[in-house]
């Protein structure tokens, strides 16, 4: 293992000193045939933070899909239309393909996906990681 150069404590130049006065040897740095250790920088541990992206406005992105919603006021079933959407709803088992649209707070709300849970106790049903209440339901149609 070859022996890691010797270096002696470095001093500081004074800065009324010039440069005619200045010899390297008696300031403490090490000889030239002496080869200085090269300095790297530290690691840094969040050197990926800098590629995240960043978001200047934050939830801005949020608060446009939310406008997007046409607030509507919920509208009754007819008993004809509950009864229909109950045979469809009856019909509706895991992994069917389906299109809900479904009364959401505010506004209606159309989702599309695979039927991942349908409940009967709690009377939801669950397309992909959605729940939807039966009670919500004004649609539901087989893809």
């Amino acid at each position: 293992m070859p022996d890691a150069p010797v270096l002696r404590p470095v001093a500081v130049v004074p800065t009324d000193a010039g440069a005619d006065e200045f010899e390297a040897g008696e300031w403490g740095f090490p000889d030239e045939d002496v080869a200085a250790p090269r300095v790297l920088g530290r690691p840094h541990p969040d050197r990926a933070r800098q590629f995240v992206p960043f978001a200047a406005l934050r939830g801005y992105y949020d608060l446009v899909h939310e406008r997007e919603r046409i607030p509507a006021p919920r509208r009754e079933l007819s008993e004809d239309e509950a009864r229909e959407l109950n045979a469809v709803l009856a019909q509706a088992d895991r992994g069917s393909l389906v299109s809900v649209t479904y009364y959401d707070g505010e506004a209606y709300v159309t989702c599309e996906g695979r039927v991942s849970q349908k409940d009967e106790i709690y009377h939801d049903l669950w397309v992909i990681r959605t729940r939807i209440p039966f009670a919500a339901i004004s649609a539901l149609r087989f893809l």
